[in-house]
């Protein structure tokens, strides 16, 4: 912050001749004192991407839960933000269709100019099982609640929109080269 200090410049003249007169008075200009200025307070430019989970750097059940509650916690932010770089990092692109769904949805978004918001989703249970001896990954069973969600295009038409919704998910999801990634996502029926 920067206060701005005007210094007033007193030019003195002279004319020949005569006794000066008596000198007028200068008052000195007082400069004012610099005044706090409230801090700015943040303002909101859009959803905050999700924190990562420590667990998911364990590569047992526990952390398999951590990163299949993580990938679906990141779904609103990717969808309202377009920034699939997280999404893209856990996506096992070549078997996870839902994942390369949702990313190409996004990009859209972004690229036609459309807002999204909401679909904020809350994990109730995140459960793993064993590893599959065969792919060496867990499924992992999620109970979630995604909020109700809106597109709307540039003009303000609406695209899209949702109601909220409850689901039970099955997330296969594989730890190999140090990380967790996604490999399939379907809802289950009930």
């Amino acid at each position: 912050m920067g206060a701005v200090v005007a210094v007033g410049w007193v030019v003195a003249g002279c004319t020949g001749g005569g006794d000066p007169g008596a000198s007028p008075s200068v008052e000195e200009p007082v400069a004012p004192s610099p005044s706090e200025s409230p801090e700015p307070t943040p303002t909101e430019t859009g959803p905050v991407k999700p924190e990562r989970p420590a667990a998911m750097d364990r590569d047992d059940a526990e952390g398999a839960a951590a990163a299949a509650e993580y990938f679906l916690e990141l779904y609103p932010y990717v969808m309202a933000t377009g920034d699939t770089a997280e999404w893209d990092a856990m996506t096992w692109a070549e078997t996870c269709g839902f994942c390369i769904g949702v990313r190409d949805t996004a990009l859209e978004i972004r690229s036609a100019g459309d807002s999204y918001s909401g679909s904020e989703t809350t994990v109730d249970s995140a459960e793993a099982g064993e590893v599959d001896t065969l792919t060496g990954g867990r499924a992992v069973i999620v109970d979630v609640v995604q909020g109700a969600h809106i597109r709307t295009a540039s003009n303000g038409a609406v695209i899209t929109e949702g109601d909220e919704v409850t689901a039970r998910l099955h997330v296969d999801v594989v730890f190999t080269q140090g990380q967790w990634y996604i490999v399939g996502a379907s809802e289950m029926s009930a």
